[in-house]
């Protein structure tokens, strides 16, 4: 029944009004869990009535997958804006610890796609679990060509199992943006570069004798 309360909202192109239903899913998402977002109430939250939000996804696995696909694509960018370009002469730590505060100033300019893109899976629908995975691989891939990249200057990594880093610093990673994400005044991309730049600062750099 049509809630005669409500007022007509004026026709938008449907680019726009798709946005304004991923935008509505992300607040409920992030703020509450994906339970949370059923289709109602993310027409509830856009202030529209239920028929355009399926006008602009045919079903909720569609919209998820829509909105984990949108926030990936500003994840990306973010992070290819971040890394320095890579080169045989490049210095590692200081690219690390350089890329590290950048992206995480990123974070902090949009929180709730990072939100989304770090929730826990456990109640996560297929969609969402399916992506994570392949964002982990990916993440994976880049921290291993970084560290391969890294070798020519740092011949001490030559004797270290790289995927094994990789992880490790993929955790590491999740962890400091879950804690940038606490939105604590003690956990800022400053901090954070200025500890990275000083960690990183006691590797070697020729391999051990």
């Amino acid at each position: 029944m049509t809630d005669p309360t409500r007022k007509r909202q004026p026709r938008m192109p449907i680019e726009a009004r798709r946005d304004q239903v991923l935008d509505a899913a992300l607040r409920l998402i992030t703020e509450s869990g994906y339970a949370a977002a059923s289709m109602e109430a993310i027409a509830r939250t856009a202030d529209i009535a239920k028929p355009r939000v399926y006008a602009a996804y045919p079903d909720r696995g569609q919209l998820i997958r829509a909105l984990l696909e949108r926030e990936e694509q500003h994840a990306i960018a973010a992070l290819a804006e971040a890394m320095p370009r890579l080169s045989d002469d490049i210095d590692l730590p200081t690219t690390l610890a350089a890329a590290a505060e950048n992206l995480l100033h990123a974070i902090t300019e949009h929180p709730a796609a990072w939100r989304l893109l770090t929730l826990g899976t456990d109640e996560a629908p297929p969609e969402a679990r399916e992506h994570y995975a392949a964002a982990r691989r990916f993440a994976l891939s880049q921290l291993r060509t970084l560290l391969e990249t890294g070798r020519t200057n740092h011949p001490w990594l030559a004797g270290l199992d790289l995927e094994l880093a990789a992880h490790s610093l993929l955790a590491v990673g999740e962890q400091t943006v879950r804690l940038i994400l606490t939105g604590s005044p003690d956990f800022t991309p400053q901090r954070f570069g200025g500890f990275a730049r000083s960690l990183l600062r006691a590797l070697p750099s020729t391999a051990p004798g």
